[in-house]
This record gives structure tokens, sequence and C-alpha cells, in this order.
């Protein structure tokens, strides 16, 4: 149900990848104006293309995928039907190499409007250990193991703002000071092991519940899936611009 965090990291490394000075970057990464919104869009899919699995050191973008990330939560919400504590930790992401980036767009030299991503996935998946406790629908959950979550042909829209920081003599950095993502799979699977401590019937009974109802119980989780993969994207975008001043990244 949480899987879709990673899909955020995607769009950090998409906006981060595309531009650098030639001499520092490996070939075949084009340095773009700002404003060039197609330039950006065909560096973010070159990058994922070649670079998803090794990462690139110059610009700190870590590898992504696998995409491994150490820990991120849902909290319950007692207003909703799905009602749970879920939580993973030390889990890969896998599928981001395959991503499409659809658009870049709203960069301009002030920063002064959002920055709008758009990128399609055809599959992601998270594998590794999750524990859950809570309800859902109306049926009582509990588990912890490992788990294998899904998501198929997925769309992911991500909002970032930022503000310029001077720094020294000719350097502007930008900061991220707030990232709104929205993630639209069209099918998602759940495999949870050791659901009820490994009772078979209720483990079984339980997956045929939220893999029937997946689009209901995904809604519910939403609001909470989009904050996790917003702290992920600001966490990869702040060491990315932090590092790099914009009058390196872009062409004047």
């Amino acid at each position: 149900m949480e899987l879709i965090p990673a899909l955020v990291l995607l769009f950090g490394c998409a906006l981060i990848s595309v531009p650098g000075h030639a001499s520092d970057l490996p070939s075949g990464i084009e340095k773009c104006a700002i404003t060039d919104e197609q330039c950006l869009v065909n560096g973010v899919n070159y990058v994922l293309r070649n670079y998803a699995q090794s990462g690139i050191k110059q610009l700190g973008l870590i590898p992504l995928d696998p995409l491994h990330i150490k820990k991120f939560k849902i909290a319950r919400n007692p207003h909703s039907p799905v009602n749970i504590d879920l939580s993973f930790h030390e889990v890969d992401l896998l599928g981001l190499q395959q991503a499409v980036a659809k658009r870049v767009s709203g960069f301009k030299s002030d920063l002064g409007h959002p920055i709008e991503l758009v990128m399609s996935v055809p599959e992601i998946v998270v594998k590794g250990p999750y524990s859950v406790d809570g309800r859902v629908l109306i049926l009582p959950i509990t588990g912890k193991g490992n788990a294998e979550i899904k998501l198929m042909k997925t769309k992911v829209r991500a909002l970032i703002k930022f503000r310029r920081v001077s720094k020294g003599d000719h350097q502007t950095f930008a900061e991220v000071v707030d990232i709104k993502v929205d993630i639209d799979p069209a099918h998602v699977t759940y495999h949870l092991e050791n659901l009820f401590n490994g009772q078979k019937d209720l483990s079984e009974n339980m997956h045929v519940l939220i893999n029937e109802n997946w689009q209901d119980i995904f809604t519910e989780l939403k609001p909470g899936i989009g904050e996790a993969f917003a702290l992920i994207a600001k966490a990869v975008l702040d060491r990315i611009f932090g590092k790099l001043p914009l009058e390196q990244l872009f062409l004047a």
C-alpha cells in the first residue's frame, strides 16, 4: 500500500539529473537552458535509462533502481475505513529505470513558480520487511514479515516549490520549500507474508479483501503515501541542489 513512495524519488532524480558541466558529467547528458522544457524532459529520460542503476556521483544522485529506502510509515487515520499503522524498513523499490518523463515545466530563473514533473512508470515493485496493525474496512489486520507490492501503469505528478539562496559571489542555490505528490496507479496488488502470525485461512481471506478492494484501499492511503514520498524526495533534492549552484546546473 505504501510502495508508491519511491516514485517520488524518481521525480527527484529527474530534476537533478538533467544538467551540469559537460566536463564534469558523464557523456551524453546535455546541459539545458532553465526554461527549455523539452531539453529537460530529454535529459531526465536519458539519465533514467543510463544512470538509474549506477547513480551519478558528480551530481549526488544515488542509484534509483533498485532504490533502497531505510524506512517510511503511514500512521492511523481514525476517520478512515482503512485505519492502520503501516511501516516499512530496509525495503527496495524496483522499476524506476523504466519510468518516462512526460513533462517538466515551470522552471524560471527566479524560481518563482512551482515546478511540475509528470512521469509514467510501467511497473513499480516494493519488496522488503513490513509491519501492519489496525483495521481494513471492517476487519482487523495484523502482521509482520516480508511484503511485495506492485503498482502497475502508474502516473506520478509532483509540484515542487523552490526558493533562491545566494551564497558567495555569483552563486545561487535552490532550496526546496514545499513538495506535493499525486500518484495514480492503474492497478495495485499486495502480498504480505505472515499476516495473523501465519494463520493461513485468515491471511488468504485478507489478501482476497485487499486485492479485490485495492482501489478503495489505495484511495484512503493516498494522502499518507504522498506525504511519505514528499519527505523522501525533499531529502534527495536538497542533497543535489545544495551541492551544485544553478549557474553550474543550467545554461545562462
